[in-house]
């Protein structure tokens, strides 16, 4: 049974470092906040009920219209940027309060499953993600060894790979 346990988890993992890599590869994902890795962790050692609850705590939360509102004020501040505008301040003050509430809605709905898992579940999440952390510095490192054996600088290297 532990064995059948371990496997699950590090399935689990898996699928969330290639769900990961997609998105920041690709961009076009909705976890693409790196403050929901705790609430990836959570889903992944909850159980069903608490995945089944998943999709009323999202639809209940404000987080899609905080998105929206994130994405507008970006838009706005672009806009700015293009009509050579060189008072930015209030739009990037717009940008950085809608960032701030989309991670405030993403933390809370991790709080809130998280919440519902046992202390051995709890503990399963934060392993899965303190071995996801560690095997993201890995792959960096990877991606260095790579970088510097093609004669790119590791500089430019750790900074792509750092915007997340």
């Amino acid at each position: 049974m532990k064995t059948k346990s371990a496997l699950l988890i590090g399935g689990a993992g898996i699928a969330i470092l290639t769900a990961a890599s997609f998105a920041h590869a690709f961009g076009g994902s909705p976890w693409h906040h790196r403050g929901s890795a705790a609430l990836m962790a959570c889903v992944a050692a909850g159980p069903r009920s608490v995945k089944s609850n998943l999709r009323s705590s999202f639809k209940d939360s404000s987080l899609r219209s905080d998105r929206e509102a994130l994405l507008t004020a970006k838009q706005n501040l672009a806009q700015q940027i293009l009509a050579k505008n060189t008072s930015l301040g209030s739009y990037e003050t717009a940008v950085s309060q809608a960032q701030l509430k989309v991670l405030q809605d993403e933390d809370a709905l991790a709080q809130s499953v998280c919440g519902q898992l046992s202390a051995p579940q709890l503990a399963a999440a934060s392993t899965l993600y303190s071995n996801l952390q560690s095997n993201r510095q890995t792959v960096r490192g990877y991606f260095a060894t790579a970088h510097q054996a093609s004669g790119d600088a590791v500089s430019s290297t750790s900074s792509s790979i750092d915007e997340e």
